[in-house]
């Protein structure tokens, strides 16, 4: 039996019905391009191989991760698409790509040599990251022709694909966006003169596909779209559904007079009389400490306040003004109730952060059920 099922009322629930239709929404947008979903980070909080197997019976062409372990999961899960890694495979993970059959992002030529002498005689497909702005990872367009250079000496390694990151992708940045785009193309039309014409060629992430035109590619890599978050900055409107909701339950209601201070350091205090509600999640399950005294919960189709500063498994509302909260009545803390939500934009603009850090950093103590319910394979 898992253990968690043994767990507090706290949990998430991830609506699979509504990635399958992002996904199909989303693959209708970009065609005639076709979708690698990024499923890095556990499918951004929504679980990897739930999310890998919705995707792979709809026939998607490509999964990316961000670890070679990342990968390895999915594999030994069942997962058989193609899955590329877009971290690379760095120390001594190339024997691992290998037996798992991962497809590396390739950014030095040390990588590739390593990758060569890993791969021995057999063969072995990667893809080309270049760095057209972002200086994170990849080959600066004037390193390309010394690695064309190592390529030659590895004869069984096949360029099969290559693409970059956009840096502004999200905030509709056009001079950056373009300016990275034409230097992309500019690394393709010098693999092209060194006889090199690779299948796949990507520059978009979720942002991207909405506010960049690339002629020249022919895959986009989806993440946060895939969930139903709009990746934009300032969002925009948009008729992805939201895929996850958070929830727990009232756990303890105390009455408490004016002048009393609620939890660690007293930050708090009851300006009169009020009702607390203990909740059974706090920071240890990702609902951050910078959002005490900022965020609300939903409970009776109100908003409650969350009062004094979040514990490590545990945080406080004020419910003074829902009349009737008991015990065991359902508090959400992302998602929606009656006629209200609370979404991961509200959530990230009371954290000072970004709707992908609050999805990520729930815990994985807090069970994922899935909806319509899925079978273990």
């Amino acid at each position: 039996m898992d253990i968690l099922s043994f767990h507090r009322k706290t949990n998430a629930t991830v609506d699979l019905d509504a990635v399958a239709h992002n996904f199909e929404l989303l693959r209708q947008q970009v065609a005639p391009a076709q979708i690698c979903a990024v499923i890095k980070a556990n499918a951004y909080g929504h679980g990897d191989v739930p999310i890998a197997r919705l995707l792979e019976a709809a026939e998607i062409p490509w999964l990316a991760v961000a670890l070679v372990e990342e990968g390895i999961r999915l594999r030994q899960h069942g997962i058989k698409t193609p899955i590329l890694v877009l971290g690379g495979a760095l120390g001594n993970h190339y024997d691992a790509l290998i037996e798992y059959d991962l497809t590396p992002s390739i950014f030095s030529q040390e990588h590739l040599r390593e990758l060569g002498n890993a791969t021995g005689s057999q063969t072995k497909a990667f893809h080309l990251k270049l760095d057209t702005g972002m200086s994170r990872l990849g080959l600066r367009l004037h390193e390309l022709p010394g690695f064309l250079d190592t390529t030659r000496e590895y004869p069984n390694l096949h360029l099969t694909g290559v693409l970059t990151h956009l840096a502004n992708a999200d905030l509709r940045d056009t001079a950056q966006n373009s300016k990275q785009v034409a230097l992309f193309n500019q690394g393709l039309l010098t693999l092209e003169k060194a006889g090199l014409t690779p299948r796949w060629r990507h520059v978009s992430n979720s942002a991207g596909s909405l506010t960049v035109d690339t002629d020249h590619t022919n895959l986009v890599r989806i993440g946060l779209a895939l969930y139903g978050l709009d990746p934009l900055t300032p969002p925009s409107e948009t008729p992805l559904r939201p895929a996850l909701s958070w929830k727990t339950s009232i756990i303890h209601i105390k009455s408490i007079p004016a002048g009393d201070r609620v939890s660690y350091g007293g930050n708090w205090e009851a300006q009169r009389p009020s009702l607390i509600a203990t909740l059974p999640v706090g920071y240890a399950d990702g609902y951050s400490r910078s959002l005490a005294g900022k965020a609300e919960v939903l409970i009776g189709d109100a908003r409650a306040p969350i009062v004094g500063n979040i514990c490590m498994d545990l945080c406080m509302a004020d419910i003074t003004d829902i009349p009737g909260a008991e015990i065991g009545d359902e508090a959400v803390l992302l998602g929606s109730q009656g006629h209200q939500t609370i979404s991961a934009y509200e959530l990230a603009r009371w954290a000072d952060t970004i709707p992908y850090e609050i999805t990520t950093g729930i815990s994985y103590r807090v069970p994922r059920d899935y909806s319509p319910a899925i079978k273990e394979r």
